[in-house]
């Protein structure tokens, strides 16, 4: 399961070291910097719609995948992939690494 990771107390969240981060977002697409492989949350508070690949700027309400306010998706990024986020207005697009 994505963003789980064997722990010596069992199965858990592995988010030690790491912390969450804002992409600020608007009617205007924008896309973090290239991120680390690995499991992460994704959370936004207004509905945004999120694109990820090497360059994820150019994703529209049309082809990126529906993130629902202040709903918490579990994402994959695979090495060298941003995260490029579009909403219909001001608002923040927080990621968490998880594994």
């Amino acid at each position: 399961m994505p963003g789980f990771a064997t722990t010596l107390a069992g199965e858990g969240l592995d988010i030690e070291g790491y912390a969450g981060v804002q992409l600020v977002t608007s009617a205007s697409a924008a896309q973090t910097a290239v991120l680390n492989e690995g499991a992460y949350d994704v959370w936004a508070s207004q509905d945004t719609y999120i694109k990820i690949g090497p360059t994820a700027n150019d994703v529209t309400t049309a082809t990126g995948y529906l993130i629902r306010t202040n709903n918490t998706v579990p994402i994959v990024v695979r090495q060298g992939s941003r995260i490029g986020a579009i909403a219909a207005g001001a608002g923040t697009l927080t990621y968490h690494r998880t594994a």
